[in-house]
């Protein structure tokens, strides 16, 4: 994305109490925005707001005075609780590595099979469950088939035929280059689907340093007669109840273009929205199998639908450290698309028109659309929403501004923009007092995923790095591995309870280079062989660069997640509201080709 504009400062806002005392925001400003949809409009209810505000940020000196506790209390149980610590994060590492490695395996697999086949046989699944069935033998493929057979049989007479579904790409542009928007739209008329059933919406804003109605019309000539539809509109600066903010943008595109399809008479369960980013370049089956997945799932109306994101437009261009965040980005939606449960909406996305409609769109004035919309969702159908992986990716570009420093600035703050969705964490809590249709365990667990998921992006990377070195200290101290038995028990401190799980800490510890090289070798493996095919004017020395560049993802990590992370959490404690910006993301004139 580009470059938006800092928002303006303005005076303290007041809103009226009912008791008679005014509400001073003095940090609020248009363009700022706290955690809440709606203004609070009494003290009580905005104090329970900078309440829970703050609770991410208090919650950030646990992982400070605990270790500090344990280590003036005792060196041997601060060792123990530091190795079992690192060690959890170890085998967690382990598994996330693992679980790339079988999402990639999924992709491989989804991208070699025949959808097209898949989608016609939705038009007479019975011959084909019959085949199926004959089988004396099913491979993964097969099974899934005709499982997502049986469910199209009970789907009903209002579903749509392979045929009749047409796809909306919302795409919001403020300030990206034309280059951006047309390797978009040619990977959009590259994929394997009938252009016309492909409906364009260019949402501009208003107030866009660049694209004026002139510019618009020349895009609009350039790409008006390749696709069933192709809409261009800009979104009014400053309508009642927005706020400059992504989702207040795509509500307004997603409206109009709806209103143009409901006029050629397509309804809204025919259709299936795709909010895509400027840079966004689906896959070749992107459409294929989103619509494959649409109509063979039960819950299509309240459903969203994820795809895998890979930062890799223009991987082989940018600084090694946005190359770096841009593979744990990708390597994190790999994980989350092999936990449905843990899976939510991020970046581009996709759902029903039915199901968009009934959460009246996005949300038009909270910084984090994607994650927000994941919860009006979840809660506006009383538990039923969920996002579904749909195990093929979509391709986005990695910050890469005009200098080197300038990039890592760039990146810091599109990290920081992510980690901002903690402000869900008030809008949940609110939700969950106020349905009471949800059952108690769920909302428990979801709340308690959704605070803990902040937590240890704050905190995790920073704490292996620390715990690491701590432990390196107090092991020749506290393991005394020269000495005898007899001899330990001379030393007046010695804690004969304490002495297994030492002798076991201090083994798990000698483990831990293993297990580390073997995850950071199967991320780095997933990772590479993710990468678009190398450019001409790129030697083959250049593997050699990007493999050692893994082994700096200890600096990086804790430097470009949890620095910004701990950056949006501390804002809101002392109410220091982020503004919503889209992030510099320049590149050549031709991005790198996608599979």
């Amino acid at each position: 994305m580009a470059a938006g504009q800092r928002p303006r400062a303005c005076h303290a806002r007041k809103t009226h109490d009912p008791r008679g005392a005014p509400i001073t925001e003095s940090i609020i400003a248009p363009g700022f925005h706290t955690s809440a949809e709606t203004p609070r409009l009494t003290r009580p209810a905005y104090q329970t707001q900078r309440v829970l505000e703050s609770v991410p940020a208090l919650l950030l000196v646990l992982p400070v005075v605990i270790p500090i506790l344990l280590f003036e209390t005792s060196h041997r149980l601060a060792y123990v609780a530091f190795s079992a610590y690192l060690a959890f994060w170890l085998a967690a590492s382990l598994s996330l590595a693992v679980r790339q490695a079988i999402e990639y395996r999924t992709m491989k697999r989804y991208r070699e099979l025949n959808w097209e086949a898949r989608l016609r046989h939705l038009n007479d699944p019975y011959a084909r469950m019959h085949e199926l069935a004959d089988q004396p033998r099913l491979d993964p493929s097969e099974a899934e088939e005709l499982q997502a057979l049986n469910v199209w049989t009970h789907s009903g007479p209002e579903v749509p035929a392979p045929d009749e579904v047409h796809h909306l790409i919302v795409i919001p542009v403020y300030s990206e280059g034309r280059a951006i928007l047309e390797q978009s739209l040619e990977a959009i008329l590259a994929a394997n689907y009938a252009a016309d059933r492909l409906m364009i919406c260019l949402t501009f804003e208003a107030r866009s340093p660049i694209w004026n109605e002139e510019r618009i019309e020349q895009l609009r000539a350039t790409y008006g007669g390749r696709f069933g539809r192709f809409l261009t509109t800009r979104h009014p600066d400053g309508l009642p109840g927005e706020g400059r903010v992504k989702g207040a943008n795509i509500s307004w595109g997603a409206q109009e273009a709806r209103r143009e399809l409901l006029r050629d008479g397509i309804r809204d369960h025919q259709v299936i929205v795709s909010a895509f980013d400027a840079d966004t370049r689906p896959s070749p089956h992107y459409f294929q199998v989103l619509s494959y997945t649409y109509l063979t799932n039960p819950n299509r109306d309240v459903d969203s639908y994820q795809p895998v994101l890979l930062f890799h437009n223009n991987a082989w261009e940018v600084t090694s450290a946005s190359r770096l965040v841009g593979y744990i980005a990708s390597m994190w939606t790999l994980v989350d698309s092999t936990r449905p449960k843990r899976l939510r909406i991020f970046s581009s996305h996709a759902m029903g028109m039915r199901a968009l409609v009934g959460v009246d769109f996005w949300s038009t004035n909270v910084i984090p659309d994607d994650s927000r919309q994941y919860w009006r969702m979840y809660f506006g159908t009383n538990g039923r929403a969920k996002t579904v992986p749909l195990h093929l990716p979509v391709y986005l570009d990695a910050v890469q501004s005009h200098s080197w420093w300038a990039t890592m600035r760039e990146q810091y703050r599109q990290i920081r923009r992510w980690s901002y969705g903690v402000i869900d964490f008030p809008y949940i809590m609110e939700q969950n007092l106020t349905n009471q249709r949800i059952p108690l365990r769920d909302k428990a667990m979801q709340t308690f995923r959704q605070l803990s998921q902040f937590h240890l992006w704050a905190t995790v990377p920073l704490l292996l790095l620390s715990l690491r070195l701590m432990v390196n200290y107090l092991g020749p101290t506290v393991t005394r591995s020269s000495e005898s038995i007899a001899e330990l028990a001379a030393h007046a401190n010695y804690d004969w309870s304490t002495s297994p799980l030492v002798e076991i800490a201090s083994r798990v510890n000698s483990l831990a280079p293993v297990l580390t090289v073997v995850s950071l070798v199967i991320s780095a493996v997933v990772a590479l062989k993710l990468l678009p095919k190398r450019p001409r004017h790129r030697g083959p020395q250049t593997w050699v660069k990007m493999v050692l560049e893994f082994c700096a993802l200890p600096i990086v990590a804790p430097v470009f997640f949890c620095l910004p992370a701990i950056d949006a959490q501390v804002r809101l404690l002392f109410r220091r509201y982020l503004g919503f910006r889209v992030t510099v993301k320049l590149r050549s004139d031709i991005a790198h080709r996608i599979r």
